[in-house]
């Protein structure tokens, strides 16, 4: 698998799952808020703090139906459009605030891009990686403008079937762009836990064993993407917000909130930890019980030296410093070098 560097964070096999917190437009417009969120995202854990950079009228016609829950909205109906321009109105300074936040908290900063004059603002501010929405997997002048940078791509997959995903990778290649991060994503807003399909996440990682694939979130709450880790997540995106009680964008009630992403990476920490490593027998922490906790063949009588010893003089008891009880056979038969005490370990030297 390919390792990809981002900033000072190495995606793939044996690191640490990269988390993003997906703050989107969550700031509602306002730079102070934007602020505060990468504040409380970075003291949760986070390795990206992502926005997003649109304008409604070039992402969708002021008809198209809203397609997530609707008790996510705040108003009675409405369109995309309707919801989108009460979001898009973030200034180049703005993000370049965020941007500027972000490298003195050493943290990752990335919006993702919606359309093409979308990458030449984030060109402008200086991004270190491009995370493409899985609703654009088949806007190919998109992801060949994003993949010509030269910058890592982290591509979301929802709705997507294989050949879509192995197309959008081919794309990104033909540009001369190997650094690209797939992740596993439901377009369910919010997303069922029954419908998260984690099993499709491992997967798409076995067909494209070459690139690290991991996992975007929307559920609600953290167990979903914390339990992605364990199946094998290498990165693990949330939806992130300061209140959920916040109006305007829908993402507010599925966000996780400052203590959530907090629990969220110490779960995946742990998870992480508990993996482990493989090994052929006992781990170092069982030593211990390895010497202690098993079974040895011990003496149930006194046997004198040279005596012929047989099954009724022996039983099983801890520790397992001894022989084992597995070779009773071998034992049976054979002659005392030895006075060997009742209650005795029997060890190879006696007999």
């Amino acid at each position: 698998m390919r390792n990809i560097k981002i900033g000072n964070k190495i995606i793939g096999e044996g690191n640490p799952a990269l988390v993003i917190a997906e703050v989107g437009v969550n700031h509602n417009g306002s730079i102070e808020r934007g602020i505060e969120l990468i504040e409380k995202a970075v003291k949760a854990g986070a390795d990206i703090v992502k926005f997003q950079t649109y304008k409604a009228s070039q992402i969708v016609t002021k008809k198209a139906p809203r397609y997530w829950d609707k008790k996510l909205n705040d108003d009675n109906g409405g369109t995309q459009f309707d919801t989108f321009s009460k979001l898009d109105g973030m200034k180049i300074d703005g993000y370049k605030a965020f941007k500027k936040r972000c490298q003195e908290l050493n943290v990752i900063f990335t919006s993702t891009p919606f359309n093409i004059p979308d990458v030449d603002i984030l060109e402008e501010i200086g991004v270190d990686v491009y995370k493409i929405s899985s609703s654009d997997i088949t806007y190919i002048q998109l992801l060949k403008t994003v993949a010509s940078k030269g910058k890592p791509v982290i591509l979301s997959t929802g709705c997507a079937s294989i050949g879509e995903i192995e197309k959008a990778v081919n794309i990104i290649h033909s540009q001369g762009n190997e650094n690209i991060i797939l992740q596993h994503c439901i377009l369910q807003y919010p997303c069922d836990d029954q419908n998260s399909n984690l099993i499709k996440m491992q997967k798409i990682q076995e067909i494209f064993p070459d690139i690290p694939v991991g996992y975007s979130d929307h559920t609600i709450g953290i167990i979903i993407p914390a339990m992605s880790v364990a199946m094998g997540a290498l990165s693990v995106e949330k939806h992130f917000t300061i209140d959920n009680k916040l109006p305007d964008s829908p993402d507010h009630k599925l966000s996780a909130n400052p203590q959530e992403l907090e629990d969220m990476v110490k779960m995946i920490r742990t998870i992480e930890k508990a993996k482990g490593y493989f090994e052929n027998g006992h781990y170092p922490a069982e030593h211990s019980a390895y010497l202690n906790a098993r079974k040895s063949l011990v003496s149930s009588c006194n046997i004198k030296q040279g005596a012929l010893i047989t099954e009724n003089m022996l039983t099983a008891k801890r520790p397992g410093i001894g022989i084992y009880p597995e070779y009773l056979d071998f034992v049976v038969g054979s002659t005392a070098k030895m006075d060997i005490e009742e209650d005795t370990t029997i060890t190879k030297e006696m007999i």
